[in-house]
């Protein structure tokens, strides 16, 4: 298997895996991000289909502009090239975001094919020795995990820019994701201890 290439999986499972492999990378302090998936944006539905974002990432904190970063998943070349010819597809995750990225398995994009106004981020699976092969892409971060055999890297660095802030529409989806996590992995219990009063001594 060629470094980098992923075995087959369902379109999902391989979009879940690489998001996981994003937000371990690039996102793991929970209390400076907070990591949105399958983030539908606004309640409603427009030209009869869902307005969704592969991912979301929000920065907490003030003094880096409260950063956006929207995610676009692909997983095949077919998936890219069809993105490409419609623009518009991508124009919700562009007006929200202050950088945007599609994230594909390693060498199935082009830099060349990549819109000016998108970077590009290859993560997936890698041997140990597949790694040192995919290092030289990178322009500025790369993140291998020796355990998971999982690779980041950051191949085209998006431009940054400025954007308005977000629309309550977009406040009220990112609520919604976030209740919708907690409905399906509440957080555990706290541990207590209780305490006995009155004992005799």
């Amino acid at each position: 298997m060629a470094a980098g290439v992923a075995p087959a999986e369902s379109p999902n499972s391989a979009v879940t895996g690489i998001l996981d492999i994003v937000e371990a990378a690039l996102h793991r302090s929970r209390s400076e991000w907070i990591f949105f998936r399958e983030l539908r944006v606004g309640t409603g539905h427009r030209n009869g289909s869902l307005q969704r974002l592969d991912a979301f990432a929000l920065n907490c904190l003030p003094h880096t502009a409260m950063k956006r970063i929207c995610y676009e998943v692909k997983t095949s070349r077919a998936d890219f090239l069809c993105e490409l010819r419609n623009p518009l597809k991508r124009r919700m995750g562009l007006r929200y975001s202050n950088e945007f990225y599609f994230v594909t398995p390693a060498r199935i994009v082009e830099v060349s094919e990549v819109p000016a106004e998108c970077g590009l981020i290859e993560a997936g699976t890698a041997t140990h020795a597949d790694w040192k092969e995919l290092f030289p892409r990178h322009s500025g971060f790369f993140c291998y995990d020796a355990d998971a055999h999982t690779y980041c890297m950051i191949t085209i660095p998006a431009p940054w820019r400025e954007t308005p802030g977000p629309t309550w529409q977009l406040v009220a989806a990112m609520l919604r994701n976030q209740r919708r996590e907690l409905e399906g992995k509440p957080p555990a219990a706290a541990l207590q201890q209780r305490l006995a009063f009155g004992a005799s001594r």
